[in-house]
Parts: C-alpha cells; sequence; structure tokens
C-alpha cells in the first residue's frame, strides 16, 4: 500500500510514513508496541498518539508533541477530538480520524483553520492507523506540520 502524499508535504510526514511502512512490514498495521520513540527523537514534537475508544469517532488524545502544542496554543493531551475547535476545518479533521479507522489505512489531509481570530493555520496531518489485534484500529500515529 502506498499512501499518496502531497508534493509539498514536510519531510516529518514522509519520514513518519516510511517507519510506520518499516514497522507493519507484511501486517496491516503496527501495534503500539511496535513504535520506539527512541527511534524517532527528531518527529517526537510533531506527533500525537490518540486512542480510538469504542465508535471511530470516539477518540482521546493521548500523547501531544510540544511542536503541536505550541501551534494550538492549548495541552491537547487528554482532550478528546470532539472537543476541539478548530473553524471550518473542524469537520474534515473529524472525518480523516474516522477514515483511518474506518479503512484501517493511513489518511492524508491539508486544511486551513483559525484558532482564534488573530491565528491562522495551514495543517498538514497524516494520520496512520495502530491494532493490537491486527484487525481494529485502536490508536492513531499522527504527524502534523503547521505553517
Amino acid at each position: 500500500m502506498t499512501t499518496v502524499l502531497a508534493p509539498d508535504a514536510d519531510d516529518a510526514l514522509r519520514q513518519t510514513l516510511d517507519y510506520w511502512q518499516r514497522l507493519k512490514g507484511d501486517r496491516r498495521m503496527p501495534a503500539r508496541r511496535d513504535v520506539n520513540p527512541a527511534d524517532i527523537p527528531r518527529l517526537l514534537p510533531k506527533l500525537m498518539l490518540a486512542d480510538v475508544q469504542g465508535c471511530p469517532s470516539d477518540i482521546r488524545f493521548r500523547l501531544v508533541g510540544t511542536e503541536v502544542v505550541g501551534r494550538f496554543g492549548c495541552e491537547l493531551t487528554g482532550r478528546r477530538l470532539k472537543e476541539m475547535d478548530c473553524g471550518e476545518g473542524t469537520d474534515q479533521i473529524a472525518d480523516s480520524y474516522r477514515q483511518t479507522v474506518k479503512q484501517s489505512e493511513p489518511q492524508y489531509t491539508q486544511c486551513d483553520f483559525w484558532i482564534d481570530p488573530q491565528r491562522h493555520i495551514r495543517m498538514q496531518q497524516l494520520l496512520l492507523p495502530l491494532s493490537d489485534d491486527g484487525e481494529r484500529v485502536n490508536m492513531i500515529l499522527a504527524v502534523i506540520h503547521c505553517h
């Protein structure tokens, strides 16, 4: 399986996708236990790890990198996806998470939104499914680049 990234996709997205593909090998998707932060220290500030709890739309952020927190201007760890307000980008972001769970495949999106009246964000996001049983997505590894 090949995930198509936009030609202008940030290198961190490409590196994370390559890492995920190496971890999964011949499997449909890797498990959380396969991900070793020591393997990807330079990517950690851009990464998020989210739990999928029950239905595909119930996503809770377990871990959020410092660069992501800085861009959003608030701590997202422990918050649910449905609690986030990304203006016009909210539905597109939520749909990407739902599709990752539903299809058990990586999802790439680009969107623009306003965090508040003074802060506009142009975001590239790659969502990578993780599964403890090899069938059902129970976590999502996300890498985000904002500019």
